[in-house]
């Protein structure tokens, strides 16, 4: 919906989206690029990790890249290669698809998987969340104990 302003309300391209194998209603939307945080997603699973820019390890493998190589893909290979395994045995990758969070299919209808996330569709509801959300952050997204020793 636009403002008379001319600004537009769905700024990070919210859409509900269906699962295509259950049928659960899910709402995609982009990571905002006010957030300090690279999202990798597992290639097994509907979990994420979630890497801060000012993580200890993160500004070690940073600073370690050849050159300084600033270029996205170098720099998602570094960390996937540091992070620890998914609880599932998956790896956490930035291209991984994402996947439903009540039966873990593949949701086809995102295309490109970067830089997009996916909640349940009661994440767009006007109504008060916050307890529903907490519930799932602590199940699906992990921000301790990311790398491997």
């Amino acid at each position: 919906m636009d403002h008379p302003d001319g600004l537009d309300d769905n700024w990070l391209n919210g859409e509900e989206i269906v699962c295509p194998q259950c049928h659960e209603r899910l709402y995609r939307l982009d990571h905002s690029p006010l957030l300090d945080c690279y999202y990798l997603y597992c290639d097994g699973c509907p979990r994420r990790v979630d890497v801060s820019y000012y993580d200890s390890t993160c500004t070690a493998i940073v600073d370690a890249l050849p050159g300084r190589d600033g270029t996205r893909s170098t720099l998602m290979n570094a960390l996937e290669a540091r992070l620890r395994r998914c609880d599932c045995g998956g790896r956490f990758r930035d291209s991984a698809p994402r996947r439903c969070h009540r039966c873990s299919a593949v949701l086809t209808a995102i295309g490109d998987p970067c830089g997009v996330d996916v909640w349940p569709a009661w994440w767009a509801d006007e109504t008060d969340t916050d307890s529903l959300e907490e519930a799932f952050t602590a199940r699906y997204f992990r921000t301790e104990d990311l790398w491997r020793h």
